[in-house]
């Protein structure tokens, strides 16, 4: 007939019924498979640490979630998946081994400054408890083989799935609070702040697509993670060509070179084209109107003085907008020991002290200054 009847166990809608042991089994041959899926994407990630680290957290990581969510008490058999993501696949994209404080970080989600690459000892137990308490209603009905969903209280799991959510966040600021308060490293606390800056990690969770620009090569890849934590770059000329000491906060601010001015033109061009979207007659490095003998204006006078960007229909209909980039280093040593936010606000007034006044009473037009940190 076809049917066989066993005493220990089977797999069902791919998770696993049965005694403790065939369930620990099922879950080692999964795991064991698992391992060597994360130890051939660290042979890859030698070479193209990018595409290691998009392919494992668009993909791979997915595939023992199911697992986790519906057996209970397998949290120590994902150890082995564990030691193969802290001993091959992170040293392969990171460039290095790495220490017991930057795994904890880097199971961080990337808006909070990680990585996104979470621990599945520690997930799992927390990922069946969760499934436990969002299929609650769901388990009910299908115990008392109700024939329809009418019982089925969609408000009532949306909001068992909030609070579960709310759980998750909760923990995860205690995480990076005890990361912070445990360190002595205050380049690496700084950093930690600068890259929860929103969008700071956009550069990770994108797809990495050459038609758009955004494929990076080993070198690029682990440099950027290295500006992101601050880390030190390594083989980097020992002084600038202006002649002081060299180091990556100096870079990102020294004048020679020409890279403050092609960051500059690049974020001015982004915004543009942005702005080509959704407004009208769109310019950039408009000119201003020459200021009269017989006008008071407070700021930049100077005849011919351009801002970088105008657009129409952005706050109304018809109405102009000027904009005019400003960037500021977050780590030079003028700012380094500042919140950042102040900073922010700081350079905003600077422009709204050069070109407010000048823009609303000669042009006719609203300001907008654009403040962009380096964050990483």
């Amino acid at each position: 007939s076809g049917i066989q009847v066993t005493s220990e166990g089977e797999r069902h809608l791919g998770a696993v019924l049965g005694t403790e042991e065939f369930r620990k089994r099922y879950v080692m041959d999964k795991v064991a498979k698992w391992v060597r899926d994360v130890e051939q994407l660290a042979e890859v990630g030698k070479d193209d640490p990018q595409a290691a680290y998009c392919a494992y957290t668009k993909a791979l990581c997915h595939r023992w979630t199911f697992v986790q969510r519906t057996i209970p008490g397998i949290s120590e058999l994902f150890r082995p998946l564990e030691d193969a993501l802290r001993q091959c696949f992170l040293p392969a994209i990171v460039g290095r081994q790495i220490s017991d404080t930057e795994r904890g970080l880097f199971t961080l989600p990337v808006r909070l400054g990680g990585l996104g690459i979470s621990n599945p000892v520690e997930g799992s137990e927390l990922e069946f408890q969760a499934s436990v308490k969002i299929t609650d209603n769901l388990k009910k009905l299908i115990i008392g083989q109700e024939s329809s969903l009418d019982g089925y209280q969609a408000g009532a799991v949306a909001e068992v799935t909030s609070d579960c959510l709310k759980d998750k966040e909760v923990r995860l600021l205690r995480r990076i609070s005890a990361i912070v308060s445990n360190s002595s490293d205050e380049r690496l606390k700084r950093s930690i702040t600068l890259a929860q800056e929103k969008g700071a990690g956009a550069w990770l969770t994108v797809l990495p697509l050459g038609s758009l620009g955004w494929v990076l090569n080993k070198e690029e890849f682990r440099d950027a993670l290295r500006l992101r934590y601050g880390w030190q770059i390594p083989n980097i000329p020992a002084f600038c060509v202006c002649g002081k000491k060299n180091s990556v906060d100096h870079t990102l601010i020294c004048k020679n070179g020409g890279y403050l001015i092609f960051r500059h033109n690049k974020i001015r061009d982004t915004n543009a084209a942005f702005l080509r979207e959704v407004c009208h007659n769109v310019k950039t490095e408009p000119e201003l109107i020459s200021i009269d003998s017989s006008q008071t204006v407070r700021g930049n006078t100077e005849e011919g003085a351009r801002l970088d960007i105008s657009a129409r229909g952005l706050w109304g209909p018809f109405q102009r907008t000027i904009f005019d980039v400003r960037i500021f280093h977050p780590n030079a040593d003028t700012y380094k020991n500042r919140d950042v936010k102040s900073l922010y606000i700081q350079h905003e007034n600077i422009k709204k002290r050069d070109y407010e006044q000048r823009v609303i009473q000669v042009e006719k037009c609203s300001f907008t200054p654009l403040v962009y940190s380096i964050s990483r």
